[in-house]
């Protein structure tokens, strides 16, 4: 399950550092350039309903979290911790917000059984059934369409805790061995 994590880490980060930095909401959601709000938007949505699915397959299957170290699984745990801690928390106001049973029902909704195995939907069959999920994609999708500072506070307090997951995961950066920058 480290290789799945990892991938779900690093698109979400990359995808909250375009919004923060590139500003990929403003121009693609908010300004719908080149025609490409609801694309924008659906895989938006998808990176975070991923992750979410990925958190709770983890959550699910803890035991398979294991790595070389004890250490290294502690940390890896801590920082997973700290991003559900990070999506409920009432400081940023309430964009973005998702208390740890949405998160949970979200990553419910994502998992499906392959090969007597746990796995996320895929982005066609995510889209496919979005619509089961629309009571915690709304709320987002809403903030995606006017990120105000609260939220975009809540969003770099997660791309750095999920960069920080990236690094832990891909600590012999195999998977992604270029720089990876803070929002």
């Amino acid at each position: 399950y480290r290789e799945p994590l990892l991938a779900a880490c690093y698109e979400l980060q990359s995808r909250l550092y375009n919004i923060l930095q590139l500003k990929f909401a403003d121009k693609y959601i908010t300004n719908n350039m080149a025609g490409k709000r609801d694309s924008a938007i659906e895989s938006t949505l998808y990176v975070f309903a991923q992750f979410f699915g990925w958190s709770e397959i983890i959550r699910r299957e803890v035991q398979y979290l294991r790595f070389s170290r004890d250490e290294q699984t502690r940390e890896i745990g801590r920082l997973l911790r700290d991003v559900t801690e990070t999506f409920l928390a009432d400081k940023y106001g309430p964009q973005f917000m998702l208390w740890r049973v949405e998160q949970r029902g979200l990553g419910e909704r994502m998992i499906v059984s392959s090969d007597s195995k746990m796995t996320c939907l895929g982005y066609a069959s995510f889209a496919e059934k979005r619509s089961f999920m629309q009571e915690w994609l709304g709320p987002l999708k809403d903030d995606l369409e006017n990120v105000q500072d609260g939220g975009r506070m809540r969003l770099t307090e997660l791309q750095h805790l999920l960069l920080d997951l990236v690094t832990r995961l891909d600590d012999k950066q195999k998977r992604y061995p270029f720089e990876l920058k803070s929002a």
